[in-house]
């Protein structure tokens, strides 16, 4: 197999769009990002991590409007500004400064390689606790430390893209980026229903997934969804009761993902991307084996089915068509 352009380290960032700035804001802040700076017509927001911003809000159409990733390397953000179609290196804008590379993938989106940000210190988390569990009792004589209020999110965690071709995409990444197949699940030989592929760190372990290839029911291109890792399962559920307080749209949870093994929790922004609560990742490296799955194995370990809303992104007579094959596809393998 040929080695790819460079192997990046980790997911960094998106760029979203929405047309009411006020709005957005508030919902992110109920979410549980931080604010960090506004600046130019952009708000920044950052996890409790050390890390720089992991999201990048301006005013225009709903939109993710870039994906982007760390570079290991100064030598690595070269290699990628010298593929065809890559911008010279630049400097990136924001509060963290650094270098970037943007190019576009095959299906449009904006693509960029990031370098040498400032990592700032760590923001105060919750106060965590321990579990009386598995037959242990390691929380003696204290009430768990559950507070209520937004999540406490800790960082950036994965994105899916979906498009008509979700194989041939990953496929660009993985030329690309190094991003490498974890589990694929299949409809047929032919149809990719989902490929999930993490970063490879070689012996490192790393989340299960760093990015999803979605087939899309409409057979259009976008960022599906956008998710975030939280403290555990009680801020989990602790977000779940002040998004749903706020009136929001729940699209999917609370479950536990058969792929990926997160408990996740899905919400729908007002303007329409919908952002991901989870905890709790299995994680993989370079000696876990690919695999594929067929339809019978589209069953999560527990928890609700998805909601319309989160299986189409948008409704039209090709987005009919695939939904009715992926239920009967379902049907078949003895699947509800």
């Amino acid at each position: 197999m040929t080695e790819p352009k460079i192997k990046v380290e980790r997911l960094a960032y998106v760029r979203v769009s929405a047309p009411n700035l006020a709005e957005a804001e508030t919902f992110l802040q109920e979410f549980g990002l931080h604010l960090v700076e506004r600046s130019d017509g952009a708000v920044y927001w950052r996890g409790t991590d050390p890390d720089p911003p992991c999201y990048v809000l301006t005013q225009g159409p709903s939109n993710v409007k870039a994906i982007a990733f760390e570079a290991e390397s100064a030598s690595d953000l070269e290699a990628i500004a010298r593929v065809d179609g890559a911008s010279a290196i630049e400097a990136l804008d924001g509060p963290a400064g650094g270098r970037v590379v943007r190019l576009r993938d095959p299906q449009g989106m904006q693509v960029e390689i990031v370098h040498g940000r400032a990592q700032p210190a760590p923001l105060e988390t919750r106060p965590a606790h321990r579990y009386n569990m598995n037959g242990q009792r390691r929380r003696e004589g204290t009430a768990p430390a559950i507070e209520r209020g937004p999540s406490s999110v800790r960082r950036i965690g994965h994105l899916v893209l979906e498009s008509a071709d979700p194989r041939s995409v990953y496929q660009w990444y993985r030329a690309h980026l190094g991003l490498r197949k974890v589990d694929e699940l299949l409809l047929s030989p032919e149809r990719t229903v989902i490929l999930f592929s993490s970063l490879d760190r070689g012996r490192n372990f790393v989340d299960h997934h760093v990015v999803g290839f979605q087939f899309s029911m409409d057979e259009g291109a976008r960022v599906q969804h956008v998710a975030f890792e939280v403290d555990n399962f009680d801020d989990l559920m602790s977000g779940h009761e002040h998004l749903k307080s706020k009136k929001r749209k729940n699209v999917w949870g609370v479950g536990r993902h058969r792929f990926g093994g997160q408990i996740f929790d899905y919400w729908k922004s007002p303007w329409g991307v919908i952002h991901e609560h989870w905890t709790d990742t299995d994680t993989v490296n370079d000696e876990t084996s690919p695999m594929d799955h067929d339809a019978a194995a589209l069953e999560d370990y527990w928890g609700p089915m998805p909601t319309p809303a989160f299986v189409v992104s948008r409704w039209n007579w090709r987005a009919a068509r695939n939904v009715a094959r992926m239920l009967l596809a379902r049907s078949r393998a003895g699947r509800p």
